[in-house]
């Protein structure tokens, strides 16, 4: 099904699952003047889906919009221009996405918003955001704000870098309860036209009460990487056409040529394992990397970082997935400089023992923009391919031994298709993706019955 108006440019969507209902927010262009944030939910048990509700409603730009749920609370947050300044506004639904109140402002009087982020767990909500300290100020920072009446009040605003550097990109991660808060994001020099830039971490143990002084965690200290790796089962990676070998990673320092950028932070359902993951590339090379780093007590300390893509190519557009305390990460690789992307997946456990790397597309055409879901010890992967024909793709890997499986859930020779995403219901998965034709984007949820 198409969610979005046929007639309107549409964009940048974002989807939440509770109690069995889909929920879809995403940007839509009215004129070159006016964007705005629309909503509609989607009942998988009747399969029909509400009439479509303009949540941002005003006359500028809306843009960069989160979405997270909660039972019957949906929390929507989003980035709108007013008076030539970028401010992060919030609303929420205590009743399935039927009706949505007041919009608050959560910026309040900092400078330019960039870039957010949004969790929420029982009636905790947690928002996340890069800004100027004021219009005047250069360097960027990152605030916190959280409620715990369910988006009816929201605390003080917490500056969490406090920094003289820029602050960019916040990524956060709760445990289950939202007791315990991860944020990750981009710190980099404000003295260089190419700034060097590294990885900043923050945590709360007591539910964004307050926070640690944020440290850098790319250190410099690599680990090579280790040649007793564990594959996701015995034989899930039984085709050699498709494994990868290991390579053992020498051990590098970070200097001033090094960039660290794109961080994601992953956590256990109790919150004490924690995973960092982030894209790194040195300058002059054009080349990057996909590195991690992971905590076994909360966040207080790290252990070395590990390479978990080393190729001789490009590796990027990392998405993850834990499940129990390992996780599993999926990304494009260009592999041995060939100049196409192929879908890459890898486990990693606690003990930063690395799985083998298997070649989930292994085409001579591009496969881009991979996303991972992980259910009844299955993973589902799911990315876009762009040869003859633009397709969609949906990978299975079985974690208990079969093997993988692939099929095509679209494809067309006029349409383009982007940054797919997979939602799990009770009976079925739903696969989600933005549809280009003819200068219009559309954005389209489909259903699958499990493969």
């Amino acid at each position: 099904m198409i969610l979005s108006n046929t007639s309107l440019d549409s964009i940048n969507p974002e989807f939440s699952v509770s109690n069995n209902t889909i929920y879809a927010v995403w940007i839509s262009n009215l004129n070159p003047k006016n964007s705005e944030v629309l909503f509609k939910k989607v009942d998988n048990n009747s399969m029909s889906f509400s009439s479509t509700v303009n949540i941002s409603n005003t006359t500028g730009i809306s843009n960069l919009v989160k979405l997270s749920s909660t039972e019957d609370n949906v929390y929507i947050i989003w980035e709108d221009k007013q008076a030539d300044k970028w401010q992060l506004l919030f609303s929420k639904s205590d009743n399935k996405g039927i009706k949505f109140g007041t919009v608050t402002h959560l910026s309040n009087d900092i400078g330019n918003v960039h870039l957010h982020d949004l969790s929420s767990a029982d009636n905790n909500v947690f928002v996340s955001w890069a800004a100027n300290e004021n219009i005047s100020s250069s360097n960027k920072e990152i605030y916190f704000r959280k409620s715990n009446d369910s988006g009816d009040s929201f605390s003080d605003v917490l500056n969490l870098s406090n920094d003289k550097d820029d602050s960019l990109d916040p990524h956060m991660v709760i445990n289950q309860n939202g007791s315990i808060i991860y944020i990750v994001w981009t710190k980099c020099d404000t003295k260089h036209d190419d700034p060097t830039c590294s990885i900043a971490f923050a945590q709360s143990l007591d539910q964004g009460n307050t926070f640690t002084t944020s440290k850098i965690i790319n250190t410099g200290k690599f680990l090579p990487q280790r040649s007793n790796s564990t594959s996701l089962s015995d034989t899930v990676f039984s085709s050699n056409s498709n494994k990868i070998p290991l390579q053992l990673l020498n051990n590098i320092t970070v200097n001033e040529e090094i960039a660290s950028i794109n961080p994601t932070v992953f956590t256990t359902l109790e919150g004490n394992q924690v995973y960092v993951l982030w894209e790194q590339s040195t300058f002059g090379k054009g080349d990057s990397e996909l590195f991690l780093t992971s905590s076994n007590d909360y966040g207080n300390s790290f252990n070395s970082t590990i390479n978990i893509s080393n190729s001789s190519g490009t590796s990027r557009l990392a998405h993850g997935h834990i499940l129990g305390e390992d996780l599993y990460v999926t990304w494009a690789d260009t592999l041995n400089q060939s100049g196409t992307f192929d879908v890459m997946l890898r486990k990693i456990d606690p003990k930063n023992q690395l799985g083998e790397v298997l070649n989930l597309s292994n085409t001579p055409g591009n496969s881009v923009s991979p996303y991972l879901w992980i259910n009844d010890n299955k993973i589902y992967v799911t990315w876009t391919e762009n040869s003859n024909d633009s397709s969609v793709l949906l990978s299975k890997i079985d974690i208990l031994g079969s093997t993988v499986t692939k099929k095509i859930v679209k494809s067309d020779q006029t349409d383009v298709y982007t940054n797919p995403m997979i939602l799990d219901t009770e009976d079925k998965l739903w696969i989600a993706w933005t549809e280009s034709n003819k200068d219009v984007n559309r954005i389209v949820l489909v259903d699958q019955d499990r493969p």
